[in-house]
């Protein structure tokens, strides 16, 4: 019966998550795991702590990634391979069931309660880095619909964040174990220290961060033109000369389309004629794919009338851009197809003008944050995110990527112009408020003008949270181990 209510628990969990964001039930089922925990005996087998982490974790993907069988429907040739899209939530679950099984190490109640936000932090720094790593999954994308949220994800970071949400949450089980004098006193004591080191935390990050820098003026145009992702060759230069006549009729500083809206293969910069339509001072940005040297590229291009520049994508998907042991899983090239996207070399940076300079990302980039912003691209003044959703289905999928992506714009302090071929495209200001976006799958276009300054990120700092949390987890496996030995 307990395994059921585990699997019921993470059903639930996924609530809490967009597109659905019914956080209040975060009060119940985050007290209610961790009081399923707490039934668990330390004289329970291993096999009983591995499956209800199984299967918490399982109920929770099982609704939070039911998009990823989306692309296994595009093509008619693949869509008796749907079932292939559990493997992933499996993998994930097995990974989760076999971190839970360290529960049966922790005995004393109070480290117990407190073990279970560091753990599933510490999970998700793994699933992040784990193979060709998946940072989708985020417990910080719980709050990133409110300012809070947002405000704390700035100074924080998302791993941090993650933490202080489950923390809280879990809050209503002091009540119940509240006759626990122990408890009660070690809760007592580490609240107001956790909130003391938190506090001067973030009074010692503000401090070093109030210099005020130029402000800077531009106005964009995105377009979301619901591209299908199946584009037949006769209906190219159709799709070529509405994009054309979109660019004649702009006025913007800066005109963006989404991931690969290019119509045609770029073999090289000639190809790229489009920006003879483009007027003075104007920078087109479009997503295309590219060969060079028999390497196919997903490619961020940026043109005006005197350049054209690349950035490559350095982060592909796998199983979508590139199929890993393609020797020996050749039989999945059905879905994979192929030829191999190659990996971009070419740095994070292009400088629009004197003036401007943005940090390209394309796609699920945007999830891999730790990679994203380095020594030479931190003084960038925007983030601009090229994406094509149209793979995700209609739900969940979209919805959540649009919101990690919105995460990102706090957790650097920079603007983000977020540009979806079908939605949800949007303009969102370095505090990660949504200034103008579109609706999922409609074909539109978003004129706006910002007014931005160069800010620095926090993201030095954030590292220092992320060790703190690992720390924690190491610390409480380290006493419950040497317990454990003395008994």
């Amino acid at each position: 019966m307990i395994f059921l209510k585990f699997l019921v628990t993470g059903l639930f969990t996924a609530l809490l998550f967009p597109p659905y964001f019914f956080l209040p039930i975060g009060f119940i089922i985050f007290p209610y795991l961790t009081f399923l925990i707490l039934k668990l005996d330390s004289k329970s087998y291993f096999l009983n702590y591995f499956l209800c982490g199984f299967l918490y974790f399982f109920g929770f993907l099982s609704i939070f990634l039911i998009w990823i069988i989306n692309p296994f429907f595009v093509y008619e040739s693949t869509k008796d391979y749907a079932f292939l899209s559990f493997i992933l939530i499996f993998l994930i679950s097995f990974i989760f069931g076999v971190s839970f099984i360290l529960f049966k190490y922790i005995n004393n109640l109070f480290l117990k309660i407190i073990f279970l936000p560091s753990l599933f932090v510490c999970f998700e720094l793994l699933i992040s880095n784990f193979w060709f790593g998946f940072p989708w999954i985020s417990f910080a994308l719980i709050i990133s619909n409110n300012f809070i949220g947002l405000f704390f994800l700035k100074f924080f970071g998302s791993h941090f964040v993650s933490f202080l949400v489950i923390i809280i949450y879990i809050f209503p089980i002091f009540f119940f174990y509240r006759k626990e004098k122990y408890l009660k006193k070690k809760f007592l004591y580490s609240v107001p220290v956790f909130f003391l080191i938190v506090t001067i935390s973030f009074y010692i990050i503000n401090l070093n961060n109030i210099i005020e820098k130029k402000e800077k003026n531009i106005s964009f145009e995105i377009f979301q033109i619901n591209k299908p992702l199946i584009i037949k060759n006769e209906k190219r230069s159709e799709s070529y000369k509405s994009i054309i006549s979109l660019i004649k009729k702009s006025e913007a500083d800066i005109i963006i389309f989404a991931e690969n809206n290019f119509p045609y293969i770029i073999e090289n910069k000639d190809d790229l004629k489009i920006g003879d339509y483009l007027k003075e001072n104007q920078t087109l940005i479009i997503g295309a794919t590219r060969i060079e040297k028999n390497k196919f590229y997903n490619t961020f291009v940026s043109i005006n009338k005197n350049s054209v520049k690349f950035f490559d994508k350095k982060y592909l998907v796998p199983f979508g851009e590139f199929l890993p042991f393609r020797k020996y899983l050749n039989f999945m090239e059905m879905i994979a197809g192929s030829n191999d996207y190659s990996k971009g070399e070419n740095p994070r940076l292009i400088n629009i003008s004197n003036e401007i300079s943005i940090v390209p990302i394309i796609c699920y980039e945007i999830l891999f944050f730790w990679k994203l912003l380095d020594k030479q691209n931190n003084q960038s003044d925007l983030l601009i995110n090229i994406t094509n959703d149209s793979w995700f289905g209609k739900h969940s999928g979209p919805y959540q990527h649009f919101y990690l992506s919105k995460m990102r714009a706090a957790e650097f302090n920079k603007p983000l112009i977020r540009v979806s071929n079908n939605g949800i495209s949007a303009i969102i200001n370095s505090d990660g408020k949504n200034l103008i976006s579109s609706n999922l799958n409609e074909k539109t276009r978003i004129k706006y003008e910002l007014t931005f300054n160069n800010k620095n990120s926090y993201l030095s700092y954030h590292i220092y949270f992320r060790i703190l949390v690992v720390i924690l987890f190491i610390f409480i496996l380290i006493i419950s181990f040497k317990k454990n030995y003395e008994q």
